[in-house]
């Protein structure tokens, strides 16, 4: 189908705290991509179309002859319809940040088959150290949101995070990016994701000085805009030695140590 933003949108995701504000900013460096702040519509979408998927496809099909492919055009076009405007104001290609776009994925995949998908990946322990110092709370409740007190919770939003990417290895599409890296060897990290994108060295050279034009003011509840509207540095790695206590930390390894492992954290 014909996109209104132009070319595909590139969607990027992560578990929250593990660097996709960082990788927004460098994207959105680019003078041929614009990466606004999160929208947060996307998952709710992807979940609506899940949950038709699977409880709703056979009526569709069988009662209105709507299939799956009609079904995924149309939730195309209203996410086409949310990122057009910005499109229209920049004349760029639209990227979308929102962590929670990671469990989706494989959806998106089925939605925008021609889609880059970023998956974002840091150290499951330094994410958890990292959510249990927030202090988010639940819109629907008005209380602090779990994922910000129980190291369990954040444990298990970090592993469900890592497995939604991990299922798309083998998409042509799909690139992952270690936090660790970005902030070690930034120019390394972003380049071969910048040349799958097309984007030549001023764009690799601008994403390297992203703080220069990032906009901390945009958008409501990034967390991590104020850090990320300075230069680069590598000070947040290995935190988690100082903010997790014993108990924290068995429960994160219990969680989540077969992960860590298997990615080379632990």
């Amino acid at each position: 189908m014909q996109h209104p933003v132009g070319q595909s949108p590139i969607f990027i995701g992560g578990a929250p705290r593990s660097g996709t504000t960082l990788v927004r900013a460098m994207v959105n460096a680019s003078r041929n991509i614009v990466c606004g702040p999160e929208m947060r519509v996307i998952p709710a979408l992807c979940h609506l179309a899940e949950q038709i998927d699977q409880n709703q496809a056979g009526v569709l099909h069988c009662g209105y002859g709507v299939d799956r492919t009609a079904v995924h055009n149309q939730f195309a076009r209203a996410i086409d319809t949310l990122l057009a405007p910005l499109h229209a104001r920049t004349g760029a290609r639209v990227a979308e940040k929102t962590p929670a776009n990671i469990l989706h994925f494989a959806r998106l995949r089925q939605i925008f088959p021609d889609s880059p998908l970023i998956g974002v990946v840091r150290d499951g322990r330094d994410v958890v150290a990292s959510l249990l110092s927030m202090d988010w709370t639940d819109s629907a409740t008005g209380r602090p949101m779990t994922i910000t007190r129980d190291a369990a919770a954040a444990a298990r939003l970090w592993s469900a995070s890592i497995a939604a990417g991990r299922r798309m290895q083998n998409d042509r599409n799909y690139f992952e990016i270690r936090y660790e890296a970005l902030v070690t060897d930034p120019a390394n990290a972003i380049g071969p994701l910048f040349d799958a994108l097309g984007e030549n060295e001023d764009s690799k050279a601008r994403a390297l000085d992203h703080a220069r034009d990032f906009d901390a003011s945009a958008g409501t509840g990034e967390s991590s805009a104020e850090r990320v509207s300075t230069p680069i540095d590598r000070s947040a790695i290995g935190r988690w030695r100082d903010r997790l206590n014993a108990s924290q930390l068995n429960i994160v390894m219990g969680i989540a140590g077969g992960q860590l492992r298997e990615l080379g954290y632990a």
